[in-house]
């Protein structure tokens, strides 16, 4: 998985989690001066029950590919970080950094975790079940083993799409900026 596509993915995975809140969920007014919307207010604690299905649901879903490279890119920047900074360290840094690795690797499950936490504060325990049934079925799996195709198909699109999003946009704002006498 590429860097972009690790990014695609934490993007997409930040959209599909920020978006509006059930019905179900609480959404208690927060104290004045708070940066975090109204709609994120945390839902009442959810059962055990409801926190297994969630997470067998993060992972169902495939969002632990899509983060997996994470630890593995931050223990490579931290090498090559280190090894431009102090250059003498390197073999005992390879060493340690290797010796390290099991339990860094361990950290994506903390990504697990959380994921679950959000999935239970926004789907309530039934909707979890159903999502879960879609994942564990031939569609729900083809979806999931699809994923790293059409993030690598998305990525160069997006990119593409985006520059000429941008060039119609800034056309537009000189057609019309134009239009009040200023030349952009």
């Amino acid at each position: 998985m590429t860097a972009f596509s690790i990014r695609l993915s934490g993007v997409l995975l930040a959209a599909a989690l920020a978006g509006p809140m059930t019905a179900h969920a609480q959404t208690a007014p927060l104290p004045s001066g708070s940066f975090v919307p109204t709609q994120l207010a945390p839902p009442a604690a959810p059962t055990a029950s409801h926190l297994a299905v969630a997470r067998e649901l993060v992972v169902a879903s495939g969002l632990p590919r899509a983060f997996g490279g994470v630890v593995p890119d931050l223990t490579s920047k931290m090498s090559a970080n280190l090894g431009q900074t102090r250059p003498e360290l390197t073999n005992d840094l390879k060493a340690t950094l290797d010796q390290l690795q099991p339990e860094f690797a361990t950290y994506s499950g903390d990504l697990i975790d959380f994921g679950a936490r959000v999935y239970a504060s926004v789907l309530n325990e039934q909707e979890c079940k159903d999502g879960l049934t879609f994942f564990k079925s031939a569609a729900g799996k083809k979806f999931v083993d699809s994923q790293p195709a059409i993030f690598a198909n998305m990525g160069p699109a997006m990119n593409d799409w985006s520059k000429a999003v941008s060039a119609r946009m800034f056309e537009r704002v000189r057609a019309e900026m134009k239009k009040k006498g200023h030349e952009l």
